[in-house]
């Protein structure tokens, strides 16, 4: 007996193709064939029910390496200068400006924890959304110019008089305009401390405990005019920032001396110029606990070590490990922006009801011992007069002279029967 040969073809895309060849000389020992064919064709029917399914491959991803590449200047007097960007935070320092300018070219803002924001201007209407700041004057350095009569021959000054005016000098932009981020400037300080009366000169962020986590890098940023010469008032060159553990407690709240170990973290001298410095926060920071409050201090390079105040001139926050998962309620936020923040608030709470219980024993005590050396007979018997002071004769009083005091027993009655009055 011959059966047909099936042959069961499976395609890379899940197609199938069945063949069916014709077999005249099949003998016994291939039998077997017929139900393993069977078997694959119903296989075939199964997934062809099941419906195609295409084979999912994963997405191809496109990682840029690209670094900004070194490009050449000339600054002063015709020198030439290489200038090698630097990518901090995903912020570009030093890179090339563009050709061609129409002012509404992207900037770099800081948020209140000092993380970069992107603005990109745009015009509606008549006016320029997110626009680049204006630093008005406060980076132009100012001089008085005095002019006479002679040099000006204006029509209404005397011959003896002089005239006085400011001029203002831009200053040297040659490698402040390699930062793309925006400046610190005195409008935009902030109020700091218990009562927020404080303000946080010179610093611009962090704000004031403000929550920063760790294995990020928050961008310091402070006024670089402010740190000038007393005698020439010419701006510091250089300042250093530091970072202290600070740990407040009731007795000390307020006071501006406070025990501060030293700094365990100094970032050593910087260019005052900059106004602006990347603080990576990492867990080492920590020391092993899960938050930390800090103490961030500036020190202009004509302070000395032994004569420099960290309290002086600092921004406090606090520094986590992660997302708090706790939603902070109004008593504790109240206490966080007050500056209270470890737990002795907590202690003096339960304290207070635990001295007003020792009192009331301490006093039932003190009148128990003291009893039998106790005499208020004279207290009590000068309240008993003083609520006796009414009773007697009304003829007794001048006031009551002229009424007829009758005792009770004469007072008219009425009797039942007649309803008369005796």
């Amino acid at each position: 007996m011959s059966y047909p040969i099936i042959k069961f073809f499976i395609r890379n895309n899940n197609d199938f193709d069945l063949k069916i060849i014709p077999q005249r000389d099949f003998s016994e020992q291939n039998t077997m064939l017929v139900p393993q064919s069977i078997a694959l064709l119903l296989l075939a029917w199964l997934s062809a029910v099941d419906a195609r399914r295409n084979v999912i491959k994963p997405k191809e991803t496109t990682t840029t390496s690209e670094i900004p590449k070194p490009w050449l200047r000339t600054i002063y007097s015709g020198q030439k200068e290489v200038v090698t960007p630097t990518v901090i935070a995903g912020v570009t320092f030093s890179a090339k400006p563009l050709a061609t300018t129409n002012g509404l070219e992207p900037w770099i803002s800081l948020d209140q924890f000092g993380s970069p924001k992107t603005k990109r201007p745009q015009i509606k209407g008549a006016k320029t959304k997110d626009a680049r700041p204006d630093y008005s004057t406060y980076f132009k350095t100012v001089a008085t110019r005095t002019l006479s009569y002679d040099e000006l021959k204006a029509h209404n000054m005397e011959e003896d008089e002089v005239y006085e005016e400011e001029v203002f000098t831009d200053e040297d932009d040659t490698y402040v305009s390699l930062n793309p981020i925006i400046r610190c400037t005195p409008d935009r300080y902030f109020k700091k401390g218990p009562a927020g009366d404080i303000s946080s000169e010179p610093f611009c962020t962090p704000k004031e405990n403000k929550e920063l986590k760790v294995d990020n890098t928050y961008f310091v940023s402070w006024y670089t005019k402010f740190f000038q010469k007393p005698d020439t008032d010419e701006t510091i060159e250089n300042v250093q920032l530091h970072l202290f553990y600070v740990k407040e407690s009731i007795k000390d709240k307020g006071l501006k001396k406070r025990d501060l170990k030293a700094a365990f973290f100094s970032s050593g001298w910087l260019k005052n110029v900059d106004g602006i410095y990347p603080l990576e926060l990492t867990a080492d920071f920590l020391d092993g606990a899960y938050d930390r409050k800090v103490l961030l201090a500036i020190q202009p390079d004509n302070i000395r070590d032994d004569e420099f105040n960290p309290w002086e001139h600092y921004v406090l926050f606090r520094m986590i490990m992660g997302p708090r998962v706790a939603k902070t309620t109004k008593q504790q936020k109240a206490l966080q922006d007050a500056g209270i923040s470890d737990d002795t608030w907590y202690y003096v709470a339960l304290s207070i009801p635990t001295v007003v219980v020792i009192a009331c024993v301490a006093m039932y005590f003190f009148l128990y011992l003291n009893r039998s050396h106790r005499d208020i007979h004279n207290v009590k018997d000068f309240a008993i007069n003083q609520r006796r002071r009414v009773l007697g004769k009304f003829k007794d009083f001048k006031k009551y002279k002229k009424i007829n005091n009758r005792p009770y027993s004469e007072l008219p009655t009425h009797t039942k029967k007649t309803g008369k009055q005796n």
